[in-house]
């Protein structure tokens, strides 16, 4: 039993340094007493692209849910829009001040769709717009990597008020740019405050070592049991 103590201890410490789920809010802190409708908050049929600065993030990530906030502006809302979104993510060379009106020029060759659905839903000032991803995606930031993420909403009507998610229009982390059929924004330095729910990616030497922890653990533990 002693000789499996020390690997036992080499394991958990292992596992105990495999980084575990996390949130990183991107865009903070919002703008007090406003906030923004589009994409999500008004009648808004069209493309909505929002870029984010490598340097914004710690380390690679992999993205399973996208959350919104609506904390700053209350319009009195009781329901979220009805429509589709359909929403992709990918690694760009685009910065949050030059995003391009040609949409396509913006989409990373890893374009990946990890959304796409209705988002109806009662709704009160405070709430949280919670998007759960089909898809994950794993980003890994770099200079001249950032991280786009395209929306395309289509049928969208809205129920009663507008719901003004909140935003920061001054900073250097994002920019946006919309669609010309609504009022054709460009916007470095605006738009919504992003959580991304993510997994930290492990560097392979840790999982090789947890590996190799486990491996030899499985053997002592025969060794054991044939004595």
């Amino acid at each position: 039993m002693k000789k499996l103590l020390p690997i036992l201890l080499l394991c958990i410490s292992l596992l105990c340094a495999v980084p575990a789920f996390a949130d990183q809010i991107i865009g903070l802190p919002p703008d007090p007493g406003g906030g923004n409708c589009y994409p999500f908050g008004c009648a808004y049929n069209g493309e909505y692209q929002q870029v984010y600065t490598a340097s914004a993030f710690s380390g690679p990530i992999t993205i399973r849910d996208l959350e919104f906030f609506n904390t700053t502006f209350n319009s009195g809302a009781t329901e979220m829009n009805t429509g589709t979104w359909t929403i992709s993510l990918s690694t760009t060379s685009a910065d949050w001040n030059t995003l391009s009106h040609n949409f396509a020029s913006n989409i990373g060759p890893d374009n990946t769709m990890v959304f796409s659905g209705n988002l109806f839903q009662p709704w009160a000032f405070g709430d949280t717009l919670h998007i759960n991803l089909t898809t994950p995606f794993t980003y890994t930031p770099a200079p001249g990597a950032n991280l786009l993420m395209d929306i395309a909403s289509s049928g969208v009507s809205v129920p009663g008020a507008y719901i003004f998610f909140d935003e920061n229009s001054s900073n250097t982390v994002i920019g946006r740019v919309c669609g010309d059929g609504y009022d054709g924004c460009y916007n470095p330095g605006d738009g919504l405050v992003t959580d991304f729910t993510t997994g930290a990616v492990p560097e392979p030497s840790s999982l090789l070592l947890l590996g190799s922890g486990l491996v030899g653990l499985a053997g002592a533990v025969r060794r054991s049991l044939g004595k």
